[in-house]
């Protein structure tokens, strides 16, 4: 045993004291964060040592994944979409053409189960997707979405909608798409003025979307004689 302790004594006291550091410290985890602070745009310009497309996959890849990193898993709820929204943009100024951003944020951050956040998502998109329509039409399509079946908000739904009234190359169902949610807030006369406006404006349009368009005016044609003839007989 004597011999025991002489080679192996020093080693047993330093597997005591490292027993001991553990035990008083196993408690105390380090607050790591959830989304990372945001450093300026020139800042970012200069660490990027002029590849801007390599650190702007590097940088979006690190937003994909926080909160996410050393063995956790956070839920979306807990995350700081205000941080979020500048991380968003911030990257959009290193590369504006890749949809990975716009991506993340409709597919993945959207789905938070506070749902005042999605107004963050909303709006990047929106800043996104607006000065160009006929590009990022399917952006736009997504903020309707949240915004009309997420926060239940018609206005912001029509802000999202109306740049798509301008996209007239986009899909038919796009340039559409501001006609439903006027006719959702109940503006009959304002969803047929742009279905009209598509059918005036188009050429060789599909039979299919013609037909479409045409039983489209037709109905709601019908739907604005009725509360025309509604509000005329309450006025009586």
């Amino acid at each position: 045993m004597r011999k025991f302790f002489c080679e192996y004594g020093l080693l047993l006291v330093f597997l005591g004291l490292q027993l001991c550091f553990w035990d008083i410290t196993r408690s105390k985890l380090p607050d790591m964060g959830i989304v990372p602070d945001v450093p300026g745009r020139v800042a970012v310009k200069a660490l990027s040592f002029g590849d801007e497309e390599f650190y702007f996959r590097l940088l979006a890849l690190d937003i994909q994944n926080a909160g996410d990193t050393f063995g956790r898993f956070t839920e979306l709820y807990k995350y700081d979409f205000k941080k979020l929204y500048a991380w968003f943009t911030l990257l959009d100024s290193l590369d504006n053409e890749s949809d990975y951003m716009p991506f993340i944020a409709s597919y993945y951050y959207s789905q938070t189960q506070y749902v005042p956040d999605v107004r963050y998502v909303v709006d990047y998109l929106y800043q996104y997707s607006a000065d160009r329509p006929e590009k990022k039409f399917w952006w736009l399509a997504q903020a309707v979405y949240l915004a009309q079946h997420k926060l239940h908000d018609n206005e912001l739904a029509l802000k999202m909608a109306q740049p798509l009234e301008h996209a007239d190359n986009a899909p038919y169902w796009v340039r559409q798409l501001p006609a439903f949610v006027h006719e959702s807030r109940g503006e009959m006369q304002d969803a047929l003025r742009i279905i009209d406006h598509i059918q005036a404006n188009s050429k060789n349009i599909p039979d299919g979307e013609l037909k479409f368009m045409t039983y489209f005016v037709k109905e709601r044609l019908k739907k604005l004689e009725k509360m025309q003839g509604q509000e005329g007989g309450n006025k009586l």
